[in-house]
């Protein structure tokens, strides 16, 4: 039998959990001090430039109440999406928004 590799897509996994953040209305330094890790850091995993550890994916998973398979985009019907964002964001956050969604279409 052939064991089946899967490489993670750390930029979506990043694109998920900013959607994630700005819906709950928290910036990147708030969250990442309720994970325990830099602002650098957090804007490192929002924009897939480092692998997301197994201790902050399920710190991650608990903050959104989320299953760990929806921040990895694994779940069927359960991909993160941006329309959810409520309007209470600002035009920065929505600019943010925008540009996961054009890079998601590309």
């Amino acid at each position: 039998m052939a064991v089946m590799s899967v490489e993670p897509n750390f930029v979506k996994i990043g694109q998920n959990i900013k959607i994630m953040r700005i819906r709950k209305g928290v910036t990147q330094s708030e969250l990442a001090k309720k994970l325990g890790i830099s602002q650098t850091h957090m804007s490192n995993l929002e924009h897939g430039r480092v692998s997301v550890n197994l201790k902050v994916l399920l710190r991650l998973s608990h903050y959104f109440s989320c299953g760990v398979d929806a921040l990895l985009g694994l779940t069927l019907n359960t991909e993160v999406k941006p329309q959810e964002v409520e309007d209470k964001y600002t035009a920065e956050e929505l600019l943010d928004i925008l540009k996961v969604l054009k890079k998601q279409v590309i």
